[in-house]
């Protein structure tokens, strides 16, 4: 009976040792089970958060893309792949929280400290299935909304593209209209009759010169880069600079049947103010190569009487040889030469270096 009762006594040590090792072993692979689930959940909580911004911008660019595209295709793909992604988040959310719920369990489990091996396996093992599980759903969803995103950016870029063609060519066809308009306006003004005789009045005592009328240039080129609107105040500041003794009359229908002309009118003593008649219609045309070269020739009448007055005349012609007002209009000719390089074209285009040097005195 002693034997039997030291035999009981030993097999239930060992059934306890046995007990509590697989207790321990149960314990240790619960703590490894809950690392690994924590783990997880970092990664899928991280993974969750990017399909969610994800689907944000996938919605503002699906909002600012609606009619900016050829067509709606793309578009309408974006908005099927942003319902297939929120749904998957919400499916994943739901996973990730029954994972965590099993962690908490078998948390709870262990910390009793009483739990039986078997009992802790048995929570230890959903928790290993869900972390071990495939959760790359998440990533792959956020790979195709990236490039469902693109698509439509794709299409809203070539909707630009095409608005901005669209645009230019109403530009386009804007400024053709206007230059159209313009040319039209101008040759309605060349066929005008001439409002003004071509014959100079000028006499010793004063007149008005004859008008320097220059032919259009064969391509107009602007002297000086001039802002929209300050073609008057470049024209007058222009003429002032180049003949202070002068002032401008704007006179409406001055050249009309002319391109361009100017026209000077002197009188009085040296010193009186000359006038110097232009045209309102053509503040674009005073500031190309030609009529730059009309403001120059004009302002050179009203140095020419600055110097020589009652003189103007006689003085002109001893530098020319040519007899009467046509003198003092070649001889401005040759003023507006030295200053420009070329001149009106009107009474020459070319003169005497004992002209030029004559004709450099004025200024």
């Amino acid at each position: 009976m002693v034997s039997a009762a030291i035999l009981l006594s030993g097999l239930a040590v060992v059934a306890n040792e046995n007990y509590t090792q697989a207790q321990i072993s149960a314990a240790a692979d619960a703590e490894f089970a809950v690392e690994l689930a924590q783990l997880r959940i970092g990664e899928i909580s991280t993974a969750l958060d990017d399909l969610e911004l994800a689907i944000q911008n996938a919605e503002e660019i699906a909002t600012q893309a609606v009619g900016q595209t050829l067509d709606e295709k793309d578009l309408e793909a974006l908005l099927s792949e942003i319902e297939k992604a929120k749904e998957i988040w919400v499916e994943e959310t739901t996973r990730l929280l029954e994972l965590e719920a099993a962690v908490k369990a078998l948390r709870q489990k262990t910390d009793l400290g009483n739990s039986s091996g078997t009992q802790i396996a048995t929570l230890v093992k959903p928790v290993n299935d869900a972390v071990s599980s495939n959760w790359g759903k998440i990533v792959v969803q956020i790979v195709s909304l990236g490039e469902k995103i693109s698509s439509v950016q794709v299409a809203q870029a070539l909707w630009k593209e095409e608005q901005e063609e669209i645009a230019a060519e109403k530009v386009a066809a804007a400024e053709a209209a206007a230059e159209a308009a313009q040319a039209a306006e101008e040759a309605e003004r060349l066929a005008r009759a001439k409002t003004i005789t071509p014959v100079s009045t000028l006499t010793d005592s004063g007149g008005s010169t004859a008008p320097s009328a220059p032919a259009p240039p064969a391509q107009e080129v602007v002297v000086a880069p001039v802002e929209d609107g300050e073609n008057l105040a470049y024209i007058t500041s222009y003429v002032a600079a180049l003949a202070p003794n002068s002032f401008i009359s704007w006179v409406p229908g001055l050249c009309d049947g002319y391109y361009v002309c100017g026209r000077a009118w002197v009188g009085g003593v040296n010193s009186t103010p000359v006038r110097i008649e232009l045209d309102p219609a053509l503040y674009d045309i005073y500031v190309n190569t030609v009529g730059i070269s009309v403001l120059v020739h004009e302002a050179a009448h009203a140095r020419q009487w600055f110097k020589y007055g009652s003189d103007i005349i006689t003085a002109n012609e001893g530098y020319t040889g040519l007899v009467g007002t046509i003198a003092v209009e070649r001889m401005a000719d040759c003023a507006t030469i030295v200053k420009l390089g070329y001149s009106t074209n009107v009474y020459t285009s070319s003169c005497t270096p004992s002209e030029l040097e004559a004709a450099a005195t004025i200024w």
